[in-house]
């Protein structure tokens, strides 16, 4: 009895997996987007938690490609964004979203964000919150492409 209260006490304070899954291909929705924006980008993302691949293409007056490899349990990780800059990440889960504390370096510059990317509408949509100290918050949406 007392080796069942403490399997019962253990897991009550094991933290739950995360049921959320944003694999798949994501198509941004500029008309939803705050501010509005212009252009085509596209995600793909693999998700196996806690591993976390984002693939984005954009198309536009410049056309760019880049691909991040995050893990979703707060070990940084390092990547190239789609403009050439060197990224900084760490990721983690926090009320069912996961939250990027970024650090970008842009020559001399490092330049922080935070974004918090979350499922809504029932799994159709993707809200990415981004907030930086020069620019301010932004919202992007996308919609599940596939």
């Amino acid at each position: 009895m007392k080796l069942l209260s403490i399997l019962i006490a253990t897991l009550s304070f094991a933290p739950a997996g995360p049921a959320l899954d944003f694999s798949g291909i994501w198509q941004q929705s500029n008309e939803q987007c705050s501010p509005k924006r212009t252009g085509d980008v596209t995600l793909r993302i693999e998700h196996r938690d806690p591993e976390f691949v984002v693939e984005t293409t954009s198309k536009g007056l410049i056309a760019r490609h880049a691909l991040q490899r995050y893990t979703t349990d707060g070990v940084e990780s390092k990547s190239t964004g789609a403009d050439g800059d060197e990224f900084h990440s760490i990721v983690v889960w926090k009320d069912g979203a996961l939250v990027f504390d970024m650090t970008e370096i842009e020559g001399t510059k490092r330049l922080k964000s935070t974004e918090i990317w979350s499922l809504i509408d029932g799994g159709q949509s993707l809200k990415r919150v981004r907030r930086t100290e020069k620019a301010g918050d932004q919202t992007l949406i996308y919609v599940r492409a596939k």
